[in-house]
Parts: structure tokens; C-alpha cells; sequence
């Protein structure tokens, strides 16, 4: 059996305008109004300490990320409402956002939005109760109308049949669209972990374009928990929208004000290991993630196919095609191929989910030397 791993690299076309998207959970951004669905530590006037002089703070916190980040639509999770959404948006000054998206559907932290272009329609889908919907929000961006639906799944202690059912959903739901882009916090790692976690983010990323395989396999994370790092923020794409993605432009926010000692972000600081009381400082607990596109398709330039021999004599970016490789061996950092001629190399830091003995054709995007010896750094994974 064949599999193919590709990407096409796309050069900017002139004529077009140009736009960024973005996704950020700001980790927990309630109000100061007790409306019974506040977190216990975000419960105004508690001994928690949770008020409007650390609300005042937080959201200068985020407004300052928000900022830096600078894209003209950022998707937004964990915002509890309207209200603190349009204090967020005012913080940001003279980068403040013309158009805002907030459901009135969900009562806790949600989904919003904030968009330089106009919203031309917007709809809401429940999918399971006590957990967060999906949010569908239609843009016109200078005549071109992309629909974007916002995320925010089931965290992992639940089982993955839970998320799932958000897979699924949306699936049927994109599938109706030609330029959509699924963005946000997913909960599902890029690479199939045990138990099958990551196998709902596969589902929706077949026959689209996870935009996390332009950037080198260290790179590949947003959020780190007990030293652990994934990438569950995501913005994957469909294919008409792939070919007006501006060629390695996804990055991810890892500013020198938010990254911690260890490479985890600088979350907001509750004392006591999050048991005791808002110590006024910190961010998020996630690194946003963002990506540049233009309004029109661009010129294609497609791989061209080579074989190992000829692939070790490059080095840096590359855009190459091997047909017909097998795997012949897998380790912790990654795998050995070989093809027809008995070439072998290696791919280091590899999230596909190869299978031993499987024949593949990998679209080979960078290579570097480590000790001495070439390999392979970045591939892009998704299949045709």
C-alpha cells in the first residue's frame, strides 16, 4: 500500500491582498459578575482575590499579547462574555478590532472572535451538553468570504469518543464549504498518542492542510503540560485556502515576556499551586498561533521527485518529492527510509504516524547535518 505525504510551496501572487489569522486561549477571562458559572477561583470577592483591579490587569496582559501577535482575525477561547470581550477589544488601543463575534448560547467560557473584515453570518452548533459548541462565523475579506469554525473540545481527561463527536460534527459541516479554516483549541495533539488520543484531529485532518507542518518538528507545540509538549492549537485548512497560504508564515507566539524557564508559557499566577489567590501577573497557559494568507490563488510551484543518492548533496529548505520509500526502522526521535536503491536517511522528530514496513512518498520541505550525517527535518504529513 502507498501513502503520499505532501505539500504544495506557494509564492506570493502580487495582485492579491494579503491577511492573517490567529487563535489564542487566554485561559480563563471572567468577568467580575457573579453569575453562577464562574469557576471557584473566579468568583468576584472570594478569598480567592479575584476582582476588578486583577481583572484590570489580566486583560492588559492580554491585550499586550493580542497586540504583538497583530493579525486582523483572532479566534479567542475561554472568554466568559460579550462585555469582558469589549473591555479586551478597547485595551488594545488603536489596534482595537472593528467587528466582534460573542455567542448569548453558552453560559461559561466560550469561543469569540475579533475581525478587521465584516461578519456576514455566524451560527452556533450544540453538540453535547455541558460542553462548549462549535462557533461557524462567515467574513467577507475584500470580496472573498472564508468561513471559519472556532473550536474549543473536550479536554483529555475525557475519553476520545467525546471529542469525537466534535470530529464528526464538524466534518459535516465543512464539508459544505469550500474556503474554511478550523481553528482553535482542540484538545488533540498533532501525532496519535496511546489510547488513541489524536485520532479525532486526524480525522478532520484528512483531505485538509495542518498548517503546524511548516515549522520545524522543535517548534511543533503550543502548550506544555509536566514537561510535556503538544501542539492541540490548530489551524488547519481546506484546500482552496491552502493554495492562497503565504508559504512559511505559520508561527507561534513564543515571545521572550511569555515563555517560562523550562519553555512552558507564563500562565496567570494563583499562589499555592492555583489553590490560593491571584497574584496579579502571567498570561496564558498557551502560546497563540497564527498564519498569513492572500485573497487569490497563487502560483504553484510542485516538488520535484528525487531520489536519496541526490537529496544528501542539499541542504536547508528544500522542496523535494521521494517516491516509493519504505520504513525500515523506527526509533524515539524518528525513522529510517530507504528506497529502491538501497539509499537509506533519516527523518528526525517525525508526527506522522508511520507504520513499519509501510512504502511511502514523503514531500521532504528541510534537511540539516547532526554529527556529521544528513538527515531530514521537516516533512509535511498529510496525506492525498
Amino acid at each position: 500500500m502507498i501513502k503520499f505525504f505532501t505539500l504544495f510551496i506557494l509564492p506570493v501572487f502580487i495582485y492579491s491582498s494579503q491577511f492573517s489569522v490567529a487563535s489564542f486561549n487566554v485561559e480563563n477571562l471572567f468577568d467580575t459578575k457573579n453569575s453562577g458559572n464562574e469557576y471557584e477561583k473566579y468568583i468576584v470577592n472570594s478569598k480567592s482575590g479575584w476582582n476588578e483591579k486583577m481583572l484590570t490587569i489580566k486583560i492588559k496582559n492580554l491585550a499586550r499579547v493580542i497586540k504583538d501577535v497583530d493579525a486582523d482575525i483572532i479566534s479567542l477561547q475561554e472568554v466568559e462574555n460579550a462585555e469582558v470581550l469589549k473591555r479586551l477589544n478597547l485595551a488594545l488601543g488603536d489596534k482595537k478590532f472593528p467587528y466582534m463575534y460573542s455567542s448569548s448560547k453558552y453560559d461559561g467560557l466560550d469561543i469569540v472572535l475579533l475581525s478587521k473584515y465584516p461578519i456576514k453570518e455566524h451560527k452556533t452548533y450544540n453538540i453535547l451538553k455541558r460542553f462548549r459548541p462549535i462557533h461557524k462565523v462567515v467574513l467577507d475579506i475584500d470580496s472573498l468570504h472564508v468561513t471559519i469554525f472556532m473550536n474549543h473540545w473536550p479536554s483529555y481527561r475525557h475519553p476520545v469518543k467525546t471529542r469525537m463527536k466534535f470530529a464528526e460534527k464538524l466534518k459535516s459541516l465543512y464539508e459544505k464549504e469550500e474556503n474554511y479554516i478550523l481553528i482553535g483549541d482542540f484538545n488533540s495533539p498533532l501525532k496519535k498518542r496511546k489510547k488513541g488520543w489524536g485520532q479525532e484531529l486526524e480525522l478532520i485532518s484528512k483531505g485538509n492542510y495542518n498548517l503546524w507542518y511548516d515549522t520545524p518538528y522543535s517548534d511543533r507545540y503550543s502548550y506544555k503540560f509536566f514537561k510535556i509538549k503538544n501542539a492541540i492549537d490548530h489551524i488547519i485548512v481546506s484546500p482552496s485556502l491552502h493554495e492562497m497560504y503565504i508559504n512559511g508564515t505559520f508561527r507561534t507566539y513564543k515571545l521572550h515576556y511569555l515563555v517560562g524557564k523550562y519553555g512552558n508559557a507564563k500562565r496567570w499566577q494563583i499562589s499555592k499551586k492555583g489553590k490560593g489567590k491571584h497574584l496579579g501577573a502571567g498570561y496564558s497557559d498557551h502560546f497563540a498561533i497564527s498564519a498569513a494568507f492572500t485573497t487569490h490563488v497563487q502560483n504553484v510551484e510542485l516538488p520535484q521527485e528525487i531520489t536519496i543518492k541526490k537529496l544528501l548533496l542539499k541542504k536547508g529548505r528544500v522542496n523535494y518529492i521521494l517516491n516509493n520509500v519504505m520504513v525500515i526502522h523506527i526509533s524515539k526521535y524518528g525513522i529510517l527510509v530507504e528506497d529502491k536503491n538501497r539509499d537509506t536517511i533519516y527523518i528526525y522528530g517525525v508526527d506522522c504516524n508511520f507504520e513499519l514496513g509501510k512504502i511511502y512518498s514523503l514531500h521532504v520541505r528541510e534537511l540539516a547535518i547532526y554529527k556529521g550525517r544528513k538527515e531530514i527535518t521537516l516533512i509535511y504529513c498529510d496525506k492525498i
